[in-house]
């Protein structure tokens, strides 16, 4: 078994607050290079936003050594520092290469 961290991402505090377009283009566009950056170091493992319109908007999948580690990468996205979105870590286990590969 090997323990990975399950990542939900939710509607952030300051979500309603920022409603000009560009500047929420740009964000999602920083926010979307930062999980490709962070997939071609191989921490990111699964990134994908949900089908709905509900409070929680996706999830990252991190293969990381520690929470805080996970924390760390989560601060790098621009949608979490501008407070568009919210995250809860969670630890998760699953068989080793059983769903990634």
């Amino acid at each position: 078994m090997k323990q990975y961290y399950f990542v939900i991402l939710a509607k952030g505090e300051r979500r309603n607050e920022i409603t000009d377009t560009a500047i929420i283009n740009k964000i999602q566009a920083g926010h979307l290079a930062n999980i490709d950056r962070l997939a071609k170091e191989g921490k990111i493992l699964v990134a994908g936003p949900f089908g709905d319109n509900g409070n929680w908007r996706g999830i990252f999948i991190f293969d990381c050594e520690t929470k805080e580690e996970v924390e760390k990468l989560l601060n790098t996205d621009p949608a979490i520092a501008a407070g568009r979105l919210a995250y809860e870590i969670h630890p998760w286990w699953t068989a080793k290469n059983a769903v990634f590969k």
